[in-house]
């Protein structure tokens, strides 16, 4: 009995350590090995660039209005801490130039302008477009959807 018992140990142990083992393998380093015609394996060099991307900046992108109101056919101009393309989700309320920022009011309602760096961080601006009192009245009694 005392052999059985050994014998189940020494499985155990073997079945742990081979598991252990196996669990780790795809961890541990390996060295290459070349071999030439006497078959002596001799080290490979194992020195390897590895190019590394660090992102451009870490500090968050800021742009110089959150919130902005604007009169129909109004210009106006955003900026930011950082190189960024600027882009409007609605044209027909604010079209914004994708360089420099510049955003004309091209009807009325609400339009969210957002700018986008490079690496990935991107900041937004919502933007809401209306009439003055005047260009209502035009609008109202002078046949202004003829002009606005």
């Amino acid at each position: 009995m005392k052999k059985i018992c050994a014998y189940l140990a020494v499985l155990l142990v073997l079945a742990v350590f081979g598991m252990t083992v196996l669990a780790h393998a795809g961890d541990m380093p390996t060295v290459p090995l070349s071999g030439d015609a006497n078959n002596d394996l001799s080290e490979v060099s194992t020195e390897y660039e590895v190019p590394i991307s660090i992102p451009f900046s870490t500090e968050a992108l800021e742009i110089s209005q959150t919130k902005l109101s604007m009169i129909y056919r109004q210009e106006a101009a955003l900026t930011a801490n950082a190189a960024v393309t600027w882009q409007s989700d609605n044209n027909s309320v604010v079209k914004v130039d994708p360089a420099s920022g510049k955003l004309t009011a091209a009807g009325v309602g609400t339009a969210t302008v957002t700018a986008a760096a490079e690496d990935g961080r991107t900041a937004s601006c919502t933007v809401t477009v209306r009439y003055t009192w005047w260009q209502k009245l035009i609008r109202i009694f002078l046949f202004g959807w003829l002009w606005y």
